[in-house]
């Protein structure tokens, strides 16, 4: 990976060439997506925004031009350009934010609230989000519906529920896929100038109290209109993608903090693969609990208290023991003096 990060920095040809195979690919293979997004992440947080647009730019020119002598339908070809050009913006103004601030948690803060204008933009747009997605889904999923052989009443409330939860979860995508992005392009950054910048940066993730405070708000606004869909939902599930980053980030710290086996992270991404939505509220939660309790700064403290306490406790034993020995020498001292006297006064009888 050092190698391929490397020769993405030797230039815009590479860079460019890494983005566009990386996106090519990503129609084979959906996850190497994130080789294009990190490819912009790395060249702007390392080269500033300008190379960043220019590249990201470049992706879209070369894409568009392999679509346009390509088999394939071009109106698919069209939504694929302009997706990937849709995930490449966020990264580019997410490595922009982490390269002036170089806060993980405050570039994570300025995604979400890139993503919740995403949310108000689509419910502004298509007035009515849910019945949109509702066409949508239809279309869609017409096949699986079939073959799953349900009642009428049933697909429909199935497909009710779905759309008005859509909104919310492509935000919590953007959210997601962003982050990614971000995160391999400053591992890459951090391989090749700063050697195990990346961990410590994460495992220090934290997201203000000031964000925890805009989430109860929202919070407060999804269980008033609770069932309605909306606005107030979409931002919900949004809240639950953003405190589940940062609840990943708490773990990771703790168990680098404590030294805990990398088991409990095995663990962990397993059940991110079998019940993803469980494992993400669990880790909203103990995230949200995190940025008004500091569980990471407290452990730190405790832990550099016990070592504190064990020093102090050595250097007591050892002033102890440093004292044992003086009073031994100075007992020594006063026997040897003692036989000194006892030979001149046997001395002095003798004569």
């Amino acid at each position: 990976m050092k190698a391929l990060a490397s020769f993405i920095m030797r230039g815009r040809a590479q860079a460019t060439l890494v983005a566009v195979v990386g996106a090519v690919l990503s129609l084979v293979i959906p996850p190497l997506s994130h080789l294009s997004g990190a490819t912009i992440g790395l060249v702007t947080l390392r080269n500033g925004a300008k190379e960043g647009l220019f590249l990201m730019l470049a992706l879209g020119l070369v894409m568009g031009a392999i679509g346009m002598v390509s088999s394939v339908e071009g109106g698919l070809v069209q939504v694929y350009v302009i997706g990937m050009l849709l995930l490449s913006v966020p990264v580019l103004l997410a490595s922009i934010v982490l390269r002036v601030t170089r806060s993980l948690g405050q570039t994570l803060s300025a995604i979400a609230i890139m993503a919740a204008l995403l949310i108000l933009l689509a419910n502004i747009m298509l007035g009515d989000a849910a019945a949109w997605w509702r066409t949508v889904l239809e279309t869609v999923m017409a096949p699986m519906l079939n073959e799953a052989e349900l009642s009428s009443g049933e697909a429909s409330d199935m497909l009710d529920g779905m759309a008005r939860m859509m909104t919310g979860l492509v935000a919590a995508v953007l959210l997601y896929s962003t982050m990614i992005n971000l995160s391999l392009a400053r591992w890459f950054q951090g391989m090749l100038y700063n050697p195990g910048g990346f961990q410590q940066e994460f495992h220090s993730l934290f997201l203000e109290k000031r964000v925890a405070i805009a989430a109860a708000l929202i919070g407060v606004g999804g269980m008033i209109f609770a069932g309605q869909g909306g606005i107030s939902q979409d931002l919900m599930i949004l809240v639950v993608a953003l405190f589940s980053i940062h609840g990943l980030a708490l773990v990771h710290g703790v168990i680098g903090i404590t030294g805990m086996g990398r088991g409990w992270l095995f663990a962990l991404y397993v059940g991110l693969v079998i019940v993803p939505p469980h494992i993400a509220m669990m880790l909203a939660m103990v995230g949200y609990i995190d940025s008004w309790s500091d569980i990471r700064g407290r452990l730190r403290k405790k832990i550099e208290g016990s070592g504190q306490q064990s020093r102090n406790s050595q250097l007591d034993q050892d002033d102890q023991s440093e004292q044992h020995d003086r009073d031994e020498r100075d007992e020594d001292a006063s026997n040897d003096d003692r036989l000194d006297n006892d030979r001149s006064d046997s001395d002095d009888e003798r004569r």
